[in-house]
């Protein structure tokens, strides 16, 4: 596959996670929100994993082994965080992207929230 050219979080998997595990505003996609604590709080709950195990350099495939089913699954979840993405489709939102930072940065540009 090749990489995108979505912008990637510059902070470590440290500070991503302890943005989450601190309190990040994780319920709702505005107000402060960023793209990559909402990504982690979904995927965390669809794989049933503590937010504080994943970190933005993770590969959606290999390393968390998502598979199609679960890609849909993430984009319904993002689609109901950030009320821009509806109607963006799986082409817009998915495909090229291999880790959450990756995932992170394409989802602050289709929707305007920060990456971090």
């Amino acid at each position: 596959m090749n990489q995108t050219a979505d912008p990637v979080p510059t902070a470590g998997p440290a500070a991503a996670t302890t943005a989450v595990a601190a309190g990040a505003p994780t319920g709702g996609a505005g107000a402060g929100a960023s793209a990559l604590s909402v990504l982690v709080e979904e995927v965390a709950r669809i794989l049933e994993r503590p937010p504080t195990a994943l970190a933005p350099g993770l590969h959606l495939q290999h390393d968390l082994g998502f598979d199609s089913v679960m890609m849909l699954q993430l984009l319904g979840r993002l689609e109901e965080r950030f009320p821009r993405l509806r109607g963006a489709g799986l082409p817009d939102v998915l495909p090229g992207v291999q880790t959450l930072g990756a995932l992170a940065g394409r989802l602050a540009r289709l929707t305007g929230a920060p990456v971090t």
